[in-house]
Parts: C-alpha cells; structure tokens; sequence
C-alpha cells in the first residue's frame, strides 16, 4: 500500500477574489468603481469593456457596494 498523502493547503481561495477579478478586467485597485459598474451594467450580461457578467459577479459586486456604505 502507497502512504497516505497530506491533503495540499490552498488556502482561502475566496480571500481576495473581487479584488483579483477587478484588476484583471482593468480597474486596477478601484474597487468600488468596478463593483458599481456590475451593478449597473447587470441587465445588459456585459461591463463597458465587452466581459460578461456572471451572477457570481452581481453577488460580490453587492456585498461591495453595501459594505462600503458602512463608516467605521
């Protein structure tokens, strides 16, 4: 029998998502700004720049825009 392998760590993959989706579709670190742009691009399935619009994308570009109404 072969030994049992540890299972690999990969982390959160979730951290950090949004922010990573953003600047490869261009926004750089504006954030806010892309997540907006989801939001109101949603209907249409395109952002500005022709990438389509997942409804992944309209949940966490919901959970930006409303946590960043938040003050500390």
């Amino acid at each position: 029998m072969a030994p049992k392998q540890k299972p690999l760590d990969f982390g959160d993959l979730k951290t950090g998502a949004f922010t990573r989706m953003a600047k490869e579709k261009g926004y750089g670190n504006d954030i806010q700004k892309f997540a907006k742009d989801i939001m109101k691009h949603k209907d249409k399935g395109k952002l500005p720049n022709d990438k389509r619009i997942t409804p992944l994308m309209v949940k966490r570009a919901n959970f930006v825009v409303n946590f960043g109404k938040k003050k500390s």
